[in-house]
């Protein structure tokens, strides 16, 4: 109690300090005088009664002094002294503080941005309890893909190291809410995934075991899962709904009526899928024992007390004793389908943190972009620090007499360092309110570039780092003029005249201040040229087909209102119903968009193969309705396409691309072979062999792909590979219509089958190919930003540093071309000191590169980190900017007339 009470004497005796040294200055200025009247009195004279009180009671500022030091807090009296000092003599500069505002402004607005997405994304956790102990499991047959539900459910029994495990599988539906339906995202999850993501709704509950329930086999067209009830997103909720009351009513998903028994919190998504509604997920009997059906995601809590690698440990083990465990012999084509070690078989069971799962390569990028900010911030200070050290040249004089009166080496330099904060805090100030627009831009431009990009937004937490950055930068270009305190050199400055000498130590700290700029930006600008190749090859891939002119759009078809048969038939009909669209040359339809297609694979069971994986091969599928191939403009390069007479064959046929052919079937003809996934499917006789095709995107690598024709469930015994139809799909159209005039010709044809049905992502093929490399493309260009900004910061630099070497040797300069020299002469010498600068900057900065570049290969796509094209290239742009910074202030100097000059000097 008595600290409060002394702390609330101190902070109202300072913010009443101002009225109280007046009265103080009162009260010692009565107490001198009472003294002298006192010593009159004794005889002394007027001078020594007045001489002889000061020594008694000491002078009034002395006292005042001595007061104030008991007062208050004296630091917060002078920080406030040297704030107002800093203010006004910044008010008097206007131009200077201008540039080294907007200077400052530029380096930390763009590191708020970006740290804003580093905090967003990055830093700030998942919307879970303790999301560190979450993992996310999945299977490795040659590339992850999911787990089956018999190795889920064998999962959940023998690992001991986890709390609990969940499943899950990712979807679309269509939402009928108001006049219009909509596509909406839905995630099928089990009571157990409940349970680990251990979150509560805001309203109502979560699905339970009982809710789960299946009938076995389920019944015809109808969801596995029986029970009708759907939790929505917070997100969902407000959008569709207007946020009212919504749990215990219906809502129509896919021509069900489900009720709603919860609302999710706000920010819980699930693989930040952005998920809208929860829909529960149950196993029928058959797909407890479908162990090639790889169609499950699970997600694991660790215990409390287990660690990652503990967990990793147990895991091995499973694995190494998995068969044992379950008792399974395997068959003829399921060796690949029981848990194995790797060296016996390459299905094995992987791990990852939730975190890095969902992040994935995104982390790295989102780093260098930081680390690129961060020299753009660096070089800014350095520009403010020779803005600084120019200001400190200018008024060293007046330096040097301030320490000749007594002020402390320590007190300049507080004035120092208060002002460049001062300048620091404004340019903070300045660089939210940038940041902020470049943030909203970024995300209106760039929705899907990054994952949780929802989460990112300059909040309380950005603009506390963005203020203790100003400070920070405020801080160390403060330090600058620290060399003109020095006391030996006080003399010599109190004798120099205020143009000041042709040699000062801040000269050589701005040359290599500008030295360091240089470099830095050539780091920057390298790292934007290797990733602007990069989105360059990428554009130049090879996509396997023909993109141009060609019209996308997906639908989905309720499970609810079409058995097989019907959907395939609605299929067919609805794309006779686009080709007769006047403008409309062919369409199609497919199951997986190509570039934008996650790779799933199955195991499929290869004929006449000598490969060691034929019986359990890890394939692609793709499932296409007729006219597919010409539609797309996809080649075959041997055998022939499917053909109108393939829809009516009593055998299944199959196109497959050149990666499986090369694969599975070295030095023989691919066509006439046979293949059929799972030990009792019927063969699939290969007719054709297709170009390889780019599914995953451009960057992605091309796995054995087969190619089966939908329109073969449409007859009475069907032999497709696939014998249930797939209730989503992919149209592609190929037409010179805009997509304005096209979406209420399609719209009226998907009407036609059904009205609940949305037209979803209408768009043009080149636009897929663009989102695909949306990611490069975005830190390609961001990067750019950044060089641009790195390169005019330094050629500012450059010039500064030699406009006010220029300024500074005027009269040198003018006494010489008095003397005779040539203009030449004098334009060549100040440029060569300009590019002595820049010159070391560009060597150091290109060695540097070569280093650091190395920590983005993994970012980049045919192009090496050294590549010698994109080193020249900077280097080139970077010496002709330096070239022209200096030539400009060397060319002014040699413009001089020396007549003028020597009548004012």
């Amino acid at each position: 109690m008595r600290t409060l009470r002394e702390w609330m004497v101190r902070l109202i005796g300072t913010v009443i300090g101002r009225r109280s040294d007046r009265d103080l200055e009162q009260e010692l200025q009565s107490h001198l005088e009472l003294a002298e009247e006192e010593a009159r009195r004794r005889g002394e004279s007027p001078q020594q009664a007045a001489r002889e009180a000061r020594i008694r009671f000491g002078g009034v500022a002395q006292g005042m002094d001595a007061y104030r030091e008991r007062r208050g807090w004296p630091w917060m009296e002078d920080l406030v002294y040297d704030i107002r000092h800093a203010v006004r003599a910044l008010r008097r500069a206007p131009g200077f503080t201008a540039v080294a505002v907007i200077t400052l402004a530029l380096g930390i607005g763009a590191n708020t941005a970006i740290f804003s997405i580093v905090d967003g994304v990055l830093l700030r956790p998942f919307a879970y309890p303790r999301p560190e102990q979450l993992m996310y499991l999945s299977t490795d047959g040659g590339a992850p893909f999911p787990v089956s539900v018999p190795e889920y459910l064998e999962f959940r029994q023998f690992a001991t190291t986890f709390a609990g495990v969940g499943a899950f599988r990712l979807g679309e539906a269509n939402l009928s809410a108001g006049d219009q339906p909509r596509r909406v995202r839905t995630a099928s999850v089990d009571a157990s995934l409940m349970k680990v993501l251990a979150v509560q709704p805001i309203d109502g509950r979560l699905f339970a075991e009982a809710d789960t329930v299946v009938t076995d086999p389920p019944l015809p067209g109808a969801s596995a899962v029986t029970v009708p009830l759907a939790l929505v997103s917070y997100g969902l909720w407000q959008s569709a709904f207007g946020g009212r009351p919504l749990v215990g009513s219906t809502i129509d998903v896919d021509g069900r009526r489900l009720q709603v028994i919860g609302v999710m919190p706000r920010g819980v998504d699930l693989m930040d899928d952005r998920t809208d509604v929860w829909l529960p997920l149950g196993f029928t009997g058959a797909e407890r024992q479908a162990r090639n059906n790889h169609n499950l995601e699970l997600i694991g809590r660790l215990k409390a007390d287990v660690t990652v690698a503990a967990a990793h440990t147990e895991l091995d083990v499973l694995i190494q004793n998995w068969r044992a465990r379950t008792g399974i012999t395997p068959g003829p084509g399921q060796a690949g389908h029981v848990f194995a070690p790797s060296g016996s078989a390459r299905h094995v069971l992987l791990m990852t943190p939730l975190a890095d799962q969902v992040l994935g390569r995104a982390s790295r990028s989102i780093w260098v972009l930081q680390a690129a900010v961060a020299l753009v911030l660096f070089i800014a200070c350095a520009n403010v620090a020779n803005l600084l050290l120019a200001r400190a040249e200018t008024r060293r004089r007046d330096v040097a007499v301030l320490k000749a009166l007594g002020a402390s080496r320590g007190r300049l330099l507080r004035n120092a360092v208060v002002e460049s904060v001062t300048l620091a805090i404004a340019g903070s100030a300045l660089g939210i309110v940038l940041a902020r627009a470049g943030v909203d831009a970024l995300t209106r431009l760039f929705p899907l570039s990054l994952p949780r990009i929802g989460e990112v937004a300059i909040d309380v937490r950005v603009m506390l780092a963005s203020l203790a950055v100003a400070v920070a930068c405020g801080l160390v270009c403060g330090l600058a003029p620290l060399i003109h305190t020095r006391s030996d050199a006080i003399a010599e400055r109190l004798k120099s005249t205020a143009r000041g000498s042709t040699s000062t130590p801040g000269r050589r700290v701005r040359g290599a201040l500008v030295s360091v700029e240089t470099g830095l930006a050539v780091i920057v600008a390298i790292g934007a040229g290797l990733l602007l190749k990069t989105v360059h090859n990428l554009t130049a891939v090879d996509a396997g087909f023909d993109r141009s002119r060609l019209v996308t759009f997906s639908l989905r078809l309720p499970s609810a209102s079409f058995d097989n048969l019907g959907r395939v038939r609605a299929y067919q009909r609805i794309l006779e119903a686009v080709r007769g669209v006047p403008g409309v040359h062919s369409a199609s339809g497919m199951t997986g968009l190509p570039l934008d297609r996650p790779t799933v694979v199955s195991q499929t069971e290869i004929a006449d193969s000598v490969h060691p994986m034929a019986r359990t091969a890890p394939l692609v599928y793709q499932r296409v309705l007729s006219d597919f191939v010409e539609t797309i403009g996809l080649p075959i390069v041997q055998g022939r396409a499917f053909n109108a007479t393939d829809a009516a064959s009593s055998g299944g046929v199959a196109i497959v691309n050149e990666t499986l052919a090369k694969v599975y079937w070295q030095g023989q003809n691919p066509v006439g072979q046979r293949l059929r996934r799972g030990g009792t499917a019927p063969w699939l006789t290969v007719i054709g062999v297709a170009r390889d095709v780019k599914q995953a995107g451009v960057d992605q690598p091309v796995y054995p792909e087969i190619y089966v024709l939908i329109d073969q469930l449409a007859t009475d015994t069907p032999t497709s590979a696939l014998s249930i139809s797939p209730t989503a799909l992919h149209v592609v159209l190929r037409t010179t219509l805009p997509l304005g005039s096209l979406a209420p010709a399609l719209t009226r044809a998907i009407g036609e089958i059904n009205r609940q049905v949305p037209l979803a992502q209408l768009r043009e093929m080149d636009e897929v190919f663009t989102d695909s490399i949306r990611r490069p493309r975005l830190l390609a260009q961001v990067l750019t930003v950044f060089a641009g900004l790195a390169l005019v910061l330094a050629a500012i630099g450059t010039y500064g540093v030699l406009s006010y070497m220029v300024a500074e040797r005027r009269r040198e300069v003018g006494i010489r071309l008095a003397l005779g020299a040539g203009r030449r002469r004098v334009l060549w010498q100040i440029m060569r000191y300009g590019l002595t600068l820049a010159g070391c900057g560009l060597i150091v900065g290109v060695a540097a590169a070569l280093g650091v570049t190395r920590l983005v290969a993994a970012l980049l796509f045919e192009v090496e980190p050294a590549d010698p094209a994109t080193l020249i290239a900077v280097f080139t742009l970077l010496a002709a900017v330096a070239v022209f910074a200096c030539w400009l202030p060397a060319w002014r100097a040699s413009r001089l007339d020396p007549n003028a000059v020597l009548r004012i000097e």
